[in-house]
């Protein structure tokens, strides 16, 4: 579809602006990170997030208890790769990504600033090996995040749970936070399922289609934590816990305004 003269204008404009950010970030993490402290390290990575969404035309809306102090481990629905700019906006949180991403084009020197954990997914031994790596990360303090659907949805519906991942918060004795995501129009107030990262649409793409939206809104709803205490032992049956919790505040989300 052609957009508008003044629409496709305005696209352009922000693809300029979001590429002299990436060149912005790329200077920083390149030459600079050495030189910053692990808590400036944080600040500067959330606030290249928070001017990357402006670039997008993204707000963030947040209902219920955002907890930005560790150690938690934190699991949400999966849309999009923009979901990563999302949460890096609220909180200096760690993900955990497929390995492949560590060496893609400017995008792995960016994931590794923000001290991703590079899983090879295929590899059970690896799985192994990223539980024990997301355990000594809640124990040391940190804020973790990730999407136990293992891929990314148009948003109709949550998909299910794969548990081995939680393993990491009943081995570290870390809580749990259940979170849901939904992605609008700003003025219509309309679901778009524009930002969603599915099938075999290409990134850059799915960044060129997103550059051509009107302002949207990313929702974010948050559970109560839930303290190591009540988690019980059993992986599946916590992932089964969060999964419907998760279900609950992405349904609220999804049919309301």
């Amino acid at each position: 579809m052609t957009l508008p003269f003044g629409l496709e204008s305005s696209r352009l404009l922000k693809l300029i602006r979001l590429l002299a950010l990436l060149a912005v970030g790329y200077v920083q993490v390149r030459w600079q990170w050495e030189r910053l402290n692990a808590l400036e390290r944080e600040q500067a990575v959330q606030h290249w997030a928070r001017r990357a969404l402006r670039v997008f035309g993204v707000d963030l809306e947040v209902q219920g208890p955002l907890t930005s102090v560790g150690p938690l481990l934190m699991v949400s629905n999966h849309l999009s790769w923009l979901d990563i700019l999302v949460y890096l906006g609220l909180s200096p949180v760690r993900f955990v990504s497929k390995s492949e991403v560590s060496v893609w084009p400017l995008v792995g020197r960016y994931a590794q600033a923000c001290r991703t954990l590079f899983i090879e997914r295929r590899s059970r031994r690896d799985v192994s090996r990223m539980v024990n790596l997301l355990a000594q990360s809640l124990i040391a303090g940190d804020l973790v995040m990730i999407f136990p659907e293992g891929t990314t949805s148009l948003g109709d519906a949550v998909l299910p749970f794969h548990a081995n991942l939680l393993q990491a918060a009943l081995q570290s004795g870390a809580p749990v936070q259940a979170l849901a995501l939904s992605y609008r129009l700003k003025r219509a107030r309309a679901l778009t399922t524009t930002p969603c990262f599915v099938g075999d649409q290409t990134l850059v793409a799915s960044i060129w289609a997103i550059l051509g939206l009107e302002p949207m809104v990313a929702q974010i709803s948050c559970a109560a934590l839930v303290p190591a205490e009540s988690l019980g032992r059993e992986r599946r049956a916590l992932a089964s816990a969060l999964h419907e919790e998760v279900a609950r505040l992405h349904s609220a989300l999804i049919t309301r305004a």
